[in-house]
């Protein structure tokens, strides 16, 4: 197994190796925080190891998103904290640089939508990780 990761984005293509990582990660809704006054949503998700070669395996990590001065969602009920979601992708959409639009993607079409003032994201594992049930797969419509 690899190095625990610790990955730091502040662009939109930064961003975008965040979200290579994050896919098909899981999550409750109650793990979920916008902490208006800090301008920082975090995420705690069991991150599928893209990264590892060998047998599947799960990690819990961390995502910080800062500089938030506003959150939408759509198709979410953020208030049932026992939900579990699966998180798809993460993109950062710039508008007039350095802000912009953290976007988070969800199976399901729910999204989450930050308002941001700068690009500025985080993703860390915050614990050894554990052999997975099974590798996702995608069905992919032809």
């Amino acid at each position: 197994m690899n190095a625990p990761l610790k990955l730091y984005g502040r662009s939109a293509d930064d961003v975008e190796v965040i979200s290579a990582h994050l896919q098909d990660a899981v999550a409750q809704l109650g793990d979920m925080a916008y902490l208006a006054d800090e301008q920082r949503f975090v995420l705690l998700a069991n991150r599928f190891c893209w990264e590892n070669e060998g047998a599947p395996m799960r990690v819990r990590s961390a995502l910080q998103l800062a500089n938030v001065v506003s959150i939408r969602q759509k198709k979410l009920n953020l208030a049932r904290r026992e939900g579990v979601v699966a998180l798809l992708a993460v993109h950062f959409e710039p508008d007039t640089l350095p802000a912009g639009e953290m976007r988070l993607q969800f199976a399901g079409g729910g999204e989450i939508r930050l308002a941001v003032e700068a690009c500025e994201a985080i993703l860390e594992d915050i614990t050894a990780p554990w052999v997975a049930k099974a590798r996702p797969q995608h069905d992919f419509e032809e």
